[in-house]
């Protein structure tokens, strides 16, 4: 049951991170981007629509907080967005085009995956224990 408690609360903070990832960046971009030395992005829209994104994916987690039985399968779109966003992040950092504190912020949603794919083993684990 503790372990339980602890993966519910895993996905509900993944949750609030996703939902203030989008929100304040939907907000504040332009200064953050500014502040990161950045240019504005050409078309703000492909920016909102990722964002939406974004918070979409958080209420997914929010539904798997309140029912671990049944989202496995948000749990693995969530693992795959979340390892993409690192990914990214690393490549256009490589290559001049993304400041390196957005991987510092997708190295985040990496930790989660990695918790994510604890999640699935541990509830593989307790499936197979009789009892």
């Amino acid at each position: 049951m503790e372990k339980e408690g602890y993966y519910r609360n895993l996905f509900f903070i993944g949750a609030i991170w996703n939902w203030i990832v989008a929100i304040a960046s939907s907000f504040f971009y332009r200064p953050m981007f500014r502040l990161l030395d950045m240019d504005d992005p050409v078309y703000p829209g492909i920016l909102h629509t990722f964002l939406g994104v974004v918070f979409v994916f958080g209420l997914g987690y929010y539904w798997i907080s309140r029912d671990l039985e049944n989202n496995d399968n948000i749990v693995k779109m969530g693992i795959l967005g979340k390892t993409w966003v690192f990914f990214v992040s690393l490549y256009y950092a490589i290559g001049g085009d993304f400041h390196w504190f957005l991987v510092l912020l997708g190295t985040v949603d990496l930790v989660f995956a990695g918790l994510f794919i604890e999640f699935l083993f541990w509830k593989t684990k307790r499936a197979s224990v009789p009892g």
